[in-house]
């Protein structure tokens, strides 16, 4: 074989070589890029269910301090009923909020004073809301649920791209190697083994892995 031929020959090599290795290089950076993007992506989500959790907590606490005036009220006017002050009474009943003053009303038409049967305070009665059932309150643990899940796949996918980042940089070293050895078949081989795994790395990273975009929905 005349040496103009096997210089064809290596041209063609190392211009295969050089091929793969540029394209791994290409795609290993943008890998990266990719999750530094689903990585700030991460940060903003999990601020936002920090938000909502907060809202939920505060939102709740005032839920349970209208429930703690509401018990307050409704022991003031259960003793001027009994020292039978009318007065207090009725400036107690005056001072109900429209949630509590809907589920007594609903309470006093039961006869308790008198009815065995009916419900010991108001506080049983279906017309009082639950402060755990409040819409506002359910509304902000929701949205923190939410977000908290999108937290978790955004983390999930930007370790995803770092695991694909370590398999190009296995590429990277399959062809950097294989132009060491002095026999053209080895070195043909690395050729063809690192062709391989690029190509099934990359198919295999296009057909699972979400690309990020700011109208992103998980």
């Amino acid at each position: 074989m005349s040496s103009d031929v096997k210089n064809r020959k290596l041209d063609k090599m190392d211009l295969a070589y050089a091929a793969i290795l540029g394209l791994t290089v290409v795609v290993t950076a943008w890998c990266g890029y990719q999750h530094e993007l689903w990585s700030s992506a991460l940060t903003f989500e999990l601020k936002a269910a920090n938000t909502a959790h907060r809202e939920f907590t505060t939102a709740e606490l005032k839920e349970r301090q209208s429930e703690i005036i509401d018990i307050i009220e409704f022991t003031g006017y259960i003793n001027a009923e009994s020292n039978h002050n009318q007065k207090l009474s009725e400036y107690y009943k005056n001072s109900f909020r429209p949630e509590m003053k809907t589920a007594f009303d609903a309470w006093i038409k039961t006869d308790p004073f008198n009815n065995t049967k009916a419900k010991t305070t108001p506080f049983d009665m279906p017309e009082y809301p639950n402060p755990s059932d409040s819409d506002k309150v359910n509304s902000f643990l929701q949205l923190a649920d939410e977000k908290s899940q999108n937290a978790d796949k955004m983390s999930s996918i930007a370790s995803n791209y770092v695991f694909f980042t370590t398999m190009y940089a296995s590429i990277s070293f399959l062809e950097g190697i294989g132009r060491v050895f002095a026999s053209k078949k080895t070195q043909l081989i690395f050729l063809i083994m690192g062709a391989v795994f690029f190509s099934v790395t990359t198919t295999v990273m296009f057909s699972i892995m979400p690309i990020y975009s700011n109208s992103i929905s998980l």
